[in-house]
């Protein structure tokens, strides 16, 4: 039996391993002063094949802006808000400033799948307002378009 393999390289991003059931980057994304490691997913059975919608969003995930956790801030402190609101916390305060919202959460990774119509990754955190569930923010084409629960965006 021919034993799957655990890495492979890539001519435009370079090395790419199976680390805890992901396929990995040895490139990280940089958020504000954080690296963020990116994921990709593959069709059944066709590892190593990025389709061209994947290479895209693999780009835009490597030249985030410096800014983006400033642009995105807002959409992710609508969800903490809605959160907030959901529940009635009163232990969560309201964050005057958006870019606080930052340090209430930790990045995973980056996730880049395969069947997607448009350039899409997803950041994949954890929150501490949403401690289960964790967070996603979805971006579309380079542009944060959604944040929610982990598997709820876009729904």
């Amino acid at each position: 039996m021919m034993e799957s393999p655990r890495s492979y390289y890539d001519a435009e991003f370079g090395q790419i391993i199976l680390e805890d059931n992901y396929w990995t980057l040895a490139q990280c994304a940089v958020l504000g002063d954080r690296r963020v490691r990116i994921c990709v997913d593959f069709e059944q059975g066709q590892i190593g094949e990025l389709s061209l919608l994947q290479r895209e969003a693999i780009r835009q995930a490597l030249a985030l802006s410096p800014d983006v956790l400033h642009v995105t801030a807002p959409l992710v402190l609508q969800n903490y808000d809605v959160y907030r609101d959901m529940i009635g916390d009163e232990s969560m305060p309201v964050l005057a400033n958006p870019i606080q919202v930052w340090e209430q959460v930790t990045f995973s990774y980056i996730y880049v799948e395969y069947d997607l119509n448009i350039a899409t990754f997803k950041l994949i955190a954890e929150c501490d307002w949403e401690p289960e569930h964790g967070l996603e923010v979805r971006f579309r084409n380079g542009v944060a378009d959604d944040a929610d629960q982990i598997g709820e965006t876009g729904r």
